[in-house]
C-alpha cells in the first residue's frame, strides 16, 4: 500500500488520485523513464502512459518536470510505517461509538478502549483514527501486539518517525523528539505491555501539548487524565423477543436492525453468495448472535461456516462446544471464555492437515508472506491448497487485495502459538523459521546496495518483528556463529533506518554467547558489528574490529578485508596511525571483483586520507562505483565525505556547492532522511565558512530536531557547535554555554575532533567572559589534548586556546595557566565539562 502524507498528500486526495497513480507519480520523481517504470509495477508502458495522462489532468500539471517536483513533495513527507490500512471488509454498526470517540478525543488526550478478545477495539480505532486522517489530520500507528516489554518504546518511536539512540533511555529520547509534534498517535495491543505502554504513553503526552493518543487494551492504562471508553459486542435482539426454541417466528424485519445479525448476513454472503436473511432464518440467526454475546469475530468466525452448516445447525454446535468450554475458570470473562470457545470449536472443523498448518502459522509474530508459510510448514504441505482454506473460513486474514501477504488476529494467533507449542512440533518450526528469515535478510543485504533499495526498505520494515522472532530464536539456542552471520546480513538495513539502540542490543546479545569461531561468518558478523557501533562508540568498535583481524588471520582475502577495513575505519579516533595501511590492504584485497566493497573502502580512504586532494580523489572514485552499482544512498553519502573534507580544509567555492546539490538530489532520489539532512548541514556549514553565520544558524536550527530524532550524532554536534557560536557571537553566553555542552556531549564518543575541539575553545572562551579564568585554561588543555590525539588531517589548523592564551596568562599568571592546562589535558571531555561545570 502506498501511504503518503503532507500538504502535497492532501493535494492527490482532493484531485482523485489512485494509489497506483501515486505509485507511478513518486517512479516519476525518481526519474525513472515510462518504461522502466512499466517494468517496476509489472505494467505495460501504454499503461504508465495512461496514468500519466491521468495525473497531469487531475492534478493541472502540463509538464513531466511538473510532475517530478510535486512527486519530490511527497518523498520529502514525514513517512512512517506505522500507515492505518484501509480495511477489507465494511464496518458494520459502531456509528454511536465513532461520534462518541471524536467527541472525546475533540475533548481529551488519552482515550482508551478497552473490552475482551474479539469485540473490536483494533477496528474501531482504526476506523475513527481513519475519520481523522480524512479530515486531514496526522495519524500514526504503534501496534504493540509483535513486541515484547523491551521494545515497546522502540515500537512507539518508530511510528513516531523516531530513532532512538543507545545509552539513552528510550523514554528520554521520546520526551525530547515528541515535544512539537502535532497527530493522533493509535497505541493498539497494549494489554501484554501494559505497564510500559502506561508509562511511555504518561511520558509522551506531559512532553508536549500537541500529542493525543487512542490506546486500545484489554485494561485502562491508568495513566491521569485517561477516559477509558470501554467497547460492548454488537447490539442483539433483547432475550424477551427472541425466545430460545424454533421454529417461533422472529420477523427478518426485526432481526435485520440489529448490527449484531447484519454483520452475520453479510459476512455469510461473502462466504456463500446464496445466503440471504428469510423470515424462517432469522431466529436462529439471532440465537446464534446472542450465543456469541455480540463479539464480532465470533460471529465472522460462525458466517464462515455457512457453506457447511445451516444457521440452526450452527446454534446446536455452539450448544456443544461452548457450554463445554464455560465451566471453565470462573475468574475469566464470560466473554473471553466465549470468544476462546468459537475459536476451538472453528479449529475442531479443520482437517488433520488445515490444523498442522494453522498450528505452525503461530510462529509468526505478526504478518507474513507466503513463501514464509511455504517454509514454515516443512517439506510437502500442501500450502497452495491449505492456505486458502484458512483464509476461507476466517482463520487468516489477507493483508490486502492482490498481495500475497497475511495475517492472524492477535487473539487467534495466540491460540495458534498456544496449539504449537503443545504440538511438539515446536522447536523444528521455529528453527524454519529463523533460517527462511535469515536467508531473507542475507538477501536483503544484496538488494539494499543496488537498484530498489527503497522498495526493499518498505519490505524489511514490514517483515521486521519476524527478523526480530528469527534472531531471537537464534541468541536463544546459543548458536554463535549464525547469530554473527544475522548482525552481517542486517548491517546495512539497521544503519540506512538507523536503528542504532537496536543494532547494539544485539550485538551485545551475541558478544555474551562466547567466544565467536574463526570463521567468515564471525568475522564479517564482527567487522559489521563495528561499523555499525562506530558512530556512537569508536573505542568499542575498534576493539571488535580488531578480534575480527585475529579471528581472519587464517582465512581467505575477502574475510581479511572486511576485517581490514573495520580495523582501518574504526582506528580513526582511537589508533589513527593504523588507518591508512589497514584501508589500503582492504582495498588490495577486495580486488576488482567486489566493487561495492571497494567502494566503501575507497569512501573510508576518502574520509580518512591525508590531504584534502587524496580525500576527493578517494571520494570521486567512491562516488563514481556507487553510482555504478546503484547505490544511490552511499553515492550521496560519498559526496557529502567530500564536502566536509573541502569544508575543514577551509575550502567552500562553487564545485563544493554543486556536490551538495548532487548529494540532496541523491538523497531525495533514494529516500534516504539520513543522507538528505547530510545535505542540508553541508549547506549550513558552507554558509557558516562564507561568512553568512545568521544563514548557518538558521539552517542548523532546522536540522536540529530531525538530526536528534535520527540519532545522528557527529551532525548533530556540528549542528549545536555552529549555534553555540552564533549565540557566543551575539553575546547571548548562557545560550552558548548549553550548546556548546550539548556539542561536546554528542560527540565525546563518536569521535568528531573538528567539532570536540571548536566547542571546548568555544565554551573556554565563554567561561573567560563569565569571569572564570582557571576552568577556562583547564577547557583549553582538554581541547589541546583531543587536538593532539587526532591524525593530522582531522584536527582544525591551529592548536586551540591561541587568541585566549595571552588573556589566561595576563590574569592567571604563566604558573597558574599551565598548570590549569596541563590539568585538563589529563582529563576527557566528559571530566572537563564537570570540573568546569557552573552547577
Amino acid at each position: 500500500m502506498t501511504v503518503i502524507r503532507g500538504s502535497a498528500a492532501s493535494r492527490l486526495a482532493r484531485a482523485g488520485v489512485t494509489d497506483r497513480e501515486a505509485e507511478v507519480l513518486l517512479a516519476i520523481a525518481e526519474r525513472l523513464g515510462n518504461r522502466e517504470i512499466a517494468d517496476r509495477l509489472h505494467l505495460s508502458v501504454r499503461t504508465v502512459e495512461s496514468h500519466v495522462a491521468a495525473l497531469r489532468r487531475k492534478l493541472g500539471i502540463t509538464g513531466r518536470a511538473g510532475l517530478t517536483e510535486l512527486g519530490l513533495d511527497l518523498r520529502r513527507a514525514p513517512r512512517s510505517e506505522s500507515a492505518l490500512a484501509t480495511p477489507l471488509t465494511s464496518l458494520i454498526g459502531r456509528e454511536r461509538e465513532r461520534a462518541e470517540l471524536a467527541a472525546l478525543l475533540a475533548a481529551n488526550r488519552l482515550v482508551t478502549l478497552t473490552g475482551p478478545a474479539g469485540v473490536g477495539k483494533t477496528r474501531l480505532a482504526v476506523s475513527t483514527a481513519n475519520d481523522e486522517a480524512a479530515a486531514a489530520n496526522d495519524v500514526r500507528l504503534a501496534d504493540l501486539a509483535p513486541v515484547g516489554r523491551d521494545l515497546a518504546g522502540d515500537t512507539i518511536a518508530q511510528a513516531l518517525g523516531v530513532v532512538p539512540r543507545p545509552g539513552l533511555p528510550i523514554a528520554d529520547v521520546l520526551r525530547e523528539a515528541v515535544s512539537g509534534l502535532r497527530c493522533l498517535l493509535v497505541v493498539d495491543n497494549c494489554e501484554h505491555v501494559v505497564a510500559e505502554a502506561a508509562q511511555l504513553v504518561s511520558d509522551l503526552l506531559t512532553a508536549g501539548d500537541g500529542l493525543r493518543v487512542l490506546a486500545t487494551s484489554r485494561e485502562p492504562l491508568g495513566v491521569p487524565g485517561e477516559v477509558v471508553y470501554q467497547i460492548q459486542g454488537l447490539p442483539v435482539p433483547a432475550a424477551e423477543i427472541t425466545p430460545m426454541t424454533f421454529p417461533m417466528t422472529v420477523p427478518m424485519t426485526v432481526a435485520a436492525d440489529y448490527d449484531a445479525v447484519r454483520l452475520f448476513v453479510e459476512r455469510a454472503a461473502d462466504a456463500s453468495p446464496a445466503f440471504t436473511l428469510t423470515d424462517e432464518a432469522a431466529p436462529a440467526v439471532v440465537a446464534l448472535c446472542r450465543r456469541l454475546d455480540g463479539l464480532p469475530l465470533a460471529i465472522e468466525l460462525a458466517a464462515s461456516r455457512v457453506r457447511s452448516f445451516g444457521p440452526a445447525e450452527l446454534v446446536a454446535l455452539l450448544d456443544q462446544r461452548f457450554e463445554l468450554l464455560s465451566s471453565g475458570a470462573r475468574t475469566a470473562l464470560p466473554r473471553h471464555r466465549t470468544l476462546r470457545g468459537a475459536i476451538d470449536w472453528s479449529y475442531r472443523l479443520l482437517d488433520d492437515a488445515e490444523r498442522t498448518l494453522f498450528d505452525r502459522l503461530g510462529v509468526f509474530p505478526a504478518e507474513f508472506d507466503y513463501a514464509a508459510v511455504e517454509a514454515v510448514a516443512g517439506a510437502g504441505a500442501p500450502v497452495i491448497t491449505l492456505l486458502p482454506n484458512l483464509v476461507d473460513k476466517s482463520l487468516v486474514t489477507p493483508m490486502e487485495r492482490g498481495t500475497r501477504r497475511y495475517r492472524l488476529l492477535e487473539t487467534i494467533r495466540a491460540y495458534a502459538a498456544e496449539r504449537l507449542d503443545a504440538s511438539g512440533d515446536a522447536a523444528a518450526v521455529r528453527a524454519r523459521h529463523a533460517a527462511h528469515y535469515l536467508g531473507f535478510a542475507e538477501d536483503l543485504a544484496e538488494r539494499l546496495r543496488g537498484p530498489g533499495q527503497r522498495t526493499w526498505l518498505d519490505r524489511a520494515n514490514a517483515e521486521l518483528p519476524n527478523l526480530r522472532a528469527a534472531m531471537t530464536h537464534c541468541t536463544s539456542t546459543g548458536d554463535v556463529e549464525r547469530a554473527w552471520r544475522w548482525i552481517a546480513a542486517l548491517e546495512r538495513y539497521l544503519d540506512c533506518t538507523g536503528q542504532r539502540r537496536e543494532a547494539y542490543e544485539w550485538i551485545q546479545r551475541t558478544l555474551a554467547l562466547g567466544e565467536p569461531p574463526a570463521t567468515d561468518a564471525s568475522v564479517s558478523g564482527l567487522a559489521s558489528a563495528s561499523m555499525l557501533l562506530r558512530p556512537l562508540d569508536s573505542r568499542t568498535g575498534f576493539d571488535l574490529a580488531r578480534l575480527a583481524e585475529r579471528l581472519a588471520a587464517g582465512l581467505g582475502d575477502l574475510a581479511r578485508a572486511k576485517a581490514a577495513r573495520a580495523v582501518g575505519i574504526t582506528a580513526i579516533w582511537v589508533e589513527p596511525e593504523r588507518v591508512q595501511p589497514a584501508l589500503r590492504e582492504a582495498l588490495a584485497l577486495f580486488g576488482d571483483d567486489e566493487p561495492w566493497e571497494s567502494a566503501v573502502t575507497m569512501q573510508s580512504l576518502a574520509i580518512t586520507g591525508g590531504s584534502t586532494a587524496d580525500a576527493l580523489r578517494w571520494g570521486r572514485s567512491a562516488a563514481a562505483l556507487f553510482r555504478r552499482v546503484g547505490d544511490q544512498m552511499y553515492a550521496a553519502n560519498s559526496l557529502f565525505v567530500m564536502v566536509q573534507r573541502s569544508i575543514y580544509a577551509g575550502v567552500g567555492d562553487d564545485e563544493v556547492y554543486q556536490w551538495l546539490v548532487e548529494s540532496r538530489e541523491l538523497a531525495e532520489a533514494s529516500g534516504s532522511e539520513d543522507d538528505r539532512m547530510h545535505a542540508k548541514v553541508g549547506f549550513a556549514q558552507l554558509a557558516w565558512l562564507r561568512g553568512q553565520h545568521a544563514e548557518a544558524a538558521d539552517l542548523m536550527r532546522e536540522c536540529l530536531p530531525t538530526l536528534r530524532r535520527l540519532g545522528d550524532e557527529r551532525c548533530t554536534g556540528r549542528a549545536l557547535l555552529i549555534l553555540g557560536e552564533r549565540a557566543r557571537h551575539l553575546g547571548d553566553l548562557d545560550r552558548a554555554e548549553e550548546l556548546l555542552v550539548q556539542a561536546v556531549q554528542a560527540v565525546a564518543l563518536a569521535g568528531q575532533v573538528t567539532v570536540l575541539v571548536g566547542a571546548l575553545e568555544g565554551l573556554a572562551g565563554s567561561r573567560f567572559a563569565h569571569g572564570r579564568p582557571r576552568p577556562a585554561a583547564l577547557l583549553i588543555g582538554a581541547a589541546r589534548s583531543a587536538w593532539e590525539s587526532a591524525d593530522a588531517h582531522m584536527r582544525p589548523a591551529r592548536p586551540p586556546g591561541d587568541e585566549l592564551r595571552p588573556l589566561l596568562v595576563d590574569v592567571l599568571g604563566p604558573a597558574v595557566f599551565e598548570q590549569a592546562v596541563g590539568e585538563g589535558e589529563r582529563l576527557s571531555p566528559a571530566q572537563a565539562l564537570d570540573a568546569t561545570s557552573l552547577a
